[in-house]
């Protein structure tokens, strides 16, 4: 890119915005990508990594279980995945992005040879993966559910219960906007991430109140690793709408709570799988 280039525009939707105007400022040579393209997961693995949102209610809820096999949906580059093997039990980690398995599997290699053993780092589609065998817990977390289609959720639940052991359950995690006016603006806040690196993250919540955006803006580290922008959207699902679908999938609904985040608030769920579907 020459040095007369122009920074590449955030998509449409964050037109007038701040954060579109933060990128704007920035100078010639800043990568503009998605959340989940490669460049965009190495940003999103180092903000995330030291965040404890969801982490300990997931594993509470998961605890109880007392015994067998974790199945993670959508780990990622493992926040999830390391703190579930801290439970001492195996744990089949499914990721679509080769990209954040690439990252799981170096942070699994710095682990003692016993515990990384006890993981399986799985490329491969949650809405119709196969489990080698009955699993006593599944998770979805990171507000990951928001991202599928309703016909890919629904297929999601389906092979969930098939995977699940009888008595088995799924605890997921769904992004909320609450009611309060405050939450309708556009936030911006400073986080440090796991290498010390800072970031502007902007959160935006869209007009119509169906999603959230978020751009993430990293530090300019030099013409090997130059200034990164990435940015995704979670559209917001109705509660109703995602019990709804995890009833359809033979799921019963146990418990619902409400999680704090520094960032937005989210609603666990865990559900369990009772009897023939």
């Amino acid at each position: 890119m020459s040095a007369t280039s122009p920074v590449p525009a955030l998509p449409a939707q964050y037109a007038g915005t701040s954060a579109a105007q933060t990128v704007a400022g920035l100078p010639s040579g800043t990568v503009v990508c998605d959340m989940y393209e490669p460049r965009g997961a190495e940003i999103y693995h180092d903000f995330t990594l030291g965040d404890p949102s969801e982490v300990q209610d997931i594993l509470r809820e998961v605890r109880a279980t007392g015994s067998g096999t974790i199945l993670e949906l959508a780990a990622g580059s493992g926040r999830l995945t390391l703190p579930l093997l801290a439970l001492r039990r195996e744990v089949l980690a499914v990721d679509l992005s080769a990209a954040m398995l690439d990252l799981l599997r170096t942070r699994l290699d710095r682990l003692p040879v016993p515990t990384a053993a006890r993981c399986t780092a799985i490329q491969g589609d949650i809405t119709d993966y196969v489990a080698p065998r009955p699993v006593a817990a599944a998770v979805l977390g990171t507000t990951s559910v928001s991202l599928l289609t309703r016909p890919q959720r629904q297929a999601m639940l389906r092979r969930t219960w098939e995977n699940l052991a009888p008595g088995g359950i799924l605890v997921l995690t769904n992004t909320q906007i609450s009611a309060d006016a405050g939450d309708l603006a556009e936030r911006t806040l400073e986080v440090r991430g796991a290498s010390g690196a800072v970031y502007l993250v902007h959160d935006l919540v869209a007009p119509d109140r169906s999603g959230r955006y978020t751009v993430v803006v990293g530090p300019d580290s030099g013409p090997q690793w130059p200034r990164t922008v990435c940015h995704s959207y979670i559209r917001v699902l109705p509660l109703d709408e995602l019990l709804a679908d995890l009833t359809a999938a033979g799921l019963v609904v146990e418990h619902i709570a409400t999680l704090p985040g520094e960032r937005y608030a989210a609603s666990l769920i865990r559900a369990r799988k009772e009897g023939a579907r």
